[in-house]
């Protein structure tokens, strides 16, 4: 799919077309096209990608700059379509800012407390596009998320046969070595973040989930062993004691299905099924239906009951929350892959064909919500889109819910396809 994304590149005549066609009108290939073209003007030079272009000019934050977890949500539209150098390249820079402020990972790992919102050993969440200097704000920064992220993608793209970690093996074992450190001493299973949205303090289940999985997959214990064609023993870069997974999953499980104390049920869970796959088929169900009982909207997902960013009634929050499009990319997301799931282990928890039309239903939702020509807003308060058009992660999930969704569904045309006819 790389190749084909490449040859718009001095194709007049498909410029031409795409330009002169609303997004809605354009093939499946001419969409995937467009779509990483938005995505692809957010990628700065070093790799990384600003959360969207807006500057602030008309108030709140300015988001032209770097978020950490949105530089590795945003990346993962790359391995969909085949670039896994610049996926590779965006994990790199992560691992450079992580490496700018090892000291703070040291620093925090030898504290035996609670961290709080920007305590001197927080490594920041947001930080400058070119110099990576920290952006100092107010809001919570310990963000243990961004931990579990980087270190479940990074373990699997090493997995995967890819050399993220570059030439300076032996500092950056010691570095992932002091993460895991620093996740222990501060008690990742039991302690409270501020989580994916920058809120709380609170334990929050989708942070848990995220550093279960990422310890996880460098404990290297079989849970994601299906996935890969070569073992690699990731254990002996960063040793991961059966314990750390013992006690983060007890944590887990007494957490779900509620986010948190204070939400019941949140779109950040969605997370747990994709990208980590770390809950059981039963409480992915129950996380799911959770979501689309309670959460869904006509533009897009509420992040929680109650949400106040960007509410269109802040006074009265519950019911005029804003509703995020890229809650319906997270859902096809998840459903094409449980139906991937359901194809290789079995109708667990419903039909391939089942899986495949929500999976659909959720993709076409989006695509009526973006904009004309093709960029996800991150969200809808009221029926008025917010200025950060097009949120880079969000633009992301598009890409890979479509991509994802073709994958499935051409595994599906194999399958029905006579035996005889399949080796031709």
């Amino acid at each position: 799919m790389s190749d084909d994304l490449e040859l718009i590149v001095g194709n007049n005549a498909l410029e031409h077309k795409i330009k002169a066609t609303a997004f809605r009108d354009l093939s499946p290939k001419e969409k995937l096209i467009v779509a990483y073209q938005h995505l692809e003007s957010l990628r700065q030079i070093n790799g990384g990608y600003v959360a969207s272009p807006y500057t602030g000019e008309q108030g709140g934050d300015m988001y032209k700059v770097f978020w950490l977890r949105d530089i590795m949500y945003a990346t993962y539209a790359n391995e969909y379509i085949g670039a896994y150098d610049k996926m590779i390249e965006s994990y790199r820079l992560v691992l450079r800012v992580f490496r700018k402020y090892s000291h703070k990972i040291t620093s925090g790992a030898r504290k035996r407390h609670y961290m709080g919102s920007c305590a001197d050993e927080v490594v920041h969440a947001r930080i400058h596009p070119s110099s990576l200097e920290e952006i100092t704000s107010e809001w919570g920064h310990h963000q243990l998320d961004i931990l579990g992220l980087f270190l479940y993608k990074s373990g699997d793209l090493i997995k995967k046969g890819h050399r993220v970690i570059g030439a300076e093996e032996a500092e950056v074992r010691i570095l992932l070595r002091d993460i895991v450190l620093y996740l222990t001493t501060v008690r990742w299973h039991s302690d409270p973040d501020f989580g994916m949205w920058e809120e709380g303090p609170e334990q929050h289940s989708s942070s848990v989930g995220s550093v279960l999985a990422g310890l996880t997959m460098w404990h290297d214990d079989g849970h994601y062993h299906s996935k890969y064609r070569h073992q690699v023993d990731l254990f002996n870069y960063v040793p991961v004691p059966q314990e750390f997974l013992e006690i983060g999953r007890e944590s887990l499980n007494k957490l779900l299905p509620s986010e948190s104390t204070s939400r019941p049920f949140d779109m950040s869970q969605l997370s747990l099924i994709w990208p980590y796959n770390i809950v059981t088929e039963a409480q992915a169900k129950t996380i799911v239906s959770n979501i689309e009982d309670n959460l869904v909207r006509d533009r897009g997902v509420i992040r929680y009951i109650g949400d106040i960013y960007y509410s269109a009634d802040k006074e009265s929050p519950v019911g005029n929350e804003a509703q995020w499009p890229l809650g319906f990319a997270w859902l096809s997301i998840v459903y094409s892959k449980l139906a991937s799931r359901s194809l290789s282990v079995g109708k667990l928890l419903g039909s391939p064909d089942e899986f495949i039309g929500k999976s659909q239903e959720y993709l076409d939702r989006l695509e009526a919500v973006m904009t004309e020509d093709g960029k996800v807003p991150e969200l809808y308060s009221g029926d008025r889109m917010n200025p950060n058009v097009p949120l880079a992660w969000a633009q992301s999930f598009y890409i890979v819910a479509r991509q994802n969704l073709a994958n499935v569904k051409d595994v599906v045309r194999f399958n029905m396809e006579p035996e005889g006819r399949r080796r031709h």
